[in-house]
């Protein structure tokens, strides 16, 4: 007999039961948010696929999946490689001397809190989330309760309560006798890539429409400019938000008006985004979107909302962020350094993700975190060499901030009844990038150059380069005076002053209105506070896990922390 009882709470409508119904024979619907204890096997995925508990299936399955099967003497909890839909566990004391331990399973931060006996914050995981703004591995805010991470399928035996993970998607880039290196060669397999990952995209829309954020970025205009190459602009709603008259602005309407794109812009004027943020309305988004484990992706939710109150886009159709595997590369010295230590990795890891209040020091001296990216390295042989540093550094990036934080904006777009896809995240797209060398992988350079030569072709202007580009950068400041001022005030001492000076002051005079997010300190504190090294976004993770970022929000003021 097993120890523990099913308890699965499921409340997306779109979870299927795969398996077959043992008096029709037909597929049945799950319950959407009944408990249910019935074995079986329950999928949600964008295309058929033969074994969605298969790691070998899953590594090469396309598309967005997640699946439960619930067995006679195991449970296994399967996540693609995007993170598409958090799924989340617990094991649970029994109610009653007469009752069993239950586990639970559950795609719903609410629902997960509800099945609780004893709800409780984990304190370590709070700590954590003010500094990166996310919960790293598989803990959550909770406390004993746990997520599915990226890539990954867990696998829970009913009679001791045992969880085992294993991993089929991890981001890791092929080895020197396998990789790519000649940029015309990868340039193909990227095009290769992409065709394949948006053609299956637009075969699936129906009659949506492509809803495109477009930045005045490299990655939105990749997008851009494949959509107006293969004749299916009129198929798009390309949208801008920000502060009126910003250069981010004026770059992308310029981008959608060289390729006949409709463009929208959505100015965020701050006491319209600071009245918006008092709202219930902002406060069930917040509830619907931080997955227990991250910081909500505030960023667009208030322009999707404008553009649906506009009868611009309606439910349905699909957003297209420019949320890339491009790019997830820092700390470039360590390639040059290699062989490095284990040591050397680790401190890099803590250091550029655990930022926001500006105390990393603190977070490398934890011993939560410090054990937690320990077990990460410990996922493969580590050698040292530049390629283990990448994809190290790499897939750490991917796995914690990509798909718990970024990623996360999809949340946003779910709440507003929209629908989303990450083509440049699929699985054609991955590989292809992890084949590349480390000379076209570890900077952008190369992926600048290729967009600037669909940029030719989508435009048909003839430019072939990124510096053709119409491109949105913080400061107009041509590249080489730039290095010739940081080089005199590097000279004098005064370069780390100048940096963050710059960097203050931009965040408080940020172009897209982000600072009125900033909501429970006076401007001066927070100038004082930037100086001293905190974030744009540690102010809103300590105000978020406060419960003082929007008024209306109350998600955690009547938890213990333990």
């Amino acid at each position: 007999m097993n120890d523990l009882e099913v308890d699965l709470r499921l409340i997306s409508p779109h979870w299927r039961r795969e398996a077959a119904d043992a008096t029709t024979g037909e597929s049945a619907v799950a319950p959407a948010g009944a408990p249910t204890s019935v074995p079986g096997l329950w999928v949600r995925s964008d295309l058929p696929c033969p074994a969605p508990t298969d790691p070998a299936a899953l590594r090469s399955h396309p598309g967005r999946l997640a699946a439960v099967e619930v067995g006679a003497g195991e449970v296994v909890l399967a996540q693609d490689r995007l993170r598409s839909w958090p799924l989340f566990w617990s094991i649970q004391p029994p109610a009653s001397p007469q009752a069993r331990p239950r586990l639970v399973i559950s795609d719903d931060a609410a629902a997960m809190r509800g099945a609780l006996e004893s709800p409780a914050l984990d304190e370590r995981a709070c700590r954590e989330l003010v500094d990166a703004g996310f919960v790293s591995g598989s803990d959550t805010l909770l406390r004993g309760v746990f997520q599915v991470e990226q890539g990954s399928m867990v696998r829970i035996d009913l009679g001791s309560g045992t969880a085992r993970t294993t991993t089929h998607s991890l981001g890791r880039f092929s080895q020197p006798q396998e990789q790519v290196e000649d940029p015309r060669v990868f340039s193909e397999m990227l095009e290769e890539a992409l065709d394949a990952v948006m053609g299956r995209l637009v075969d699936g829309l129906g009659d949506a429409r492509i809803v495109l954020p477009l930045s005045g970025g490299l990655d939105s205009r990749l997008l851009v400019a494949w959509l107006a190459i293969h004749g299916l602009s009129d198929r798009v709603v390309s949208f801008t938000y920000g502060r009126p008259g910003s250069r981010e602005m004026e770059v992308s309407r310029a981008v959608a008006q060289a390729v006949g794109m409709p463009w929208h812009a959505v100015d965020y004027v701050p006491r319209a985004l600071r009245e918006a943020w008092r709202t219930q309305e902002a406060a069930d988004f917040l509830a619907s979107s931080y997955a227990l484990s991250a910081l909500p992706h505030v960023q667009d939710w208030y322009a999707l909302r404008e553009l649906l109150e506009r009868g611009v886009i309606g439910p349905g159709d699909v957003v297209l962020p420019g949320h890339t595997v491009v790019g997830n590369m820092h700390d470039e010295h360590l390639l040059e350094a290699a062989p490095v230590s284990r040591g050397q990795v680790a401190r890099a890891i803590i250091w550029h993700h655990q930022e926001l209040q500006g105390r990393q020091a603190q977070a490398w001296a934890d011993p939560y975190r410090a054990a937690k990216v320990k077990d990460f390295l410990a996922l493969w042989p580590f050698t040292g060499d530049a390629r283990d540093v990448q994809s190290i550094l790499e897939s750490y990036n991917l796995r914690e901030r990509q798909t718990k934080y970024i990623n996360n904006s999809v949340r946003a777009y779910e709440h507003l009844g929209l629908e989303w896809a990450l083509p440049m995240l699929d699985v054609e797209f991955w590989e292809a990038w992890h084949r590349g060398a480390v000379g076209l992988t570890a900077t952008r350079d190369f992926y600048g150059v290729f967009i600037g030569r669909l940029w030719a072709r989508a435009t048909g202007s003839g430019q072939d380069g990124p510096e053709d580009l119409p491109y949105f950068a913080v400061t107009q400041v041509d590249e080489a005076t730039r290095s010739r001022l940081k080089s005199a005030l590097a000279a004098t001492g005064l370069l780390p002053l100048a940096e963050r000076s710059f960097s203050t002051w931009s965040t408080l005079h940020d172009s897209m209105a982000f600072d009125a997010f900033i909501t429970d300190v006076p401007r001066p504190v927070a100038a004082a506070q930037l100086m001293a090294g905190r974030k744009l976004l540690g102010f809103w993770t300590s105000a978020f896990l406060a419960d003082t970022w929007c008024p209306a929000s109350r998600l955690f003021s009547d938890l213990p922390r333990l």
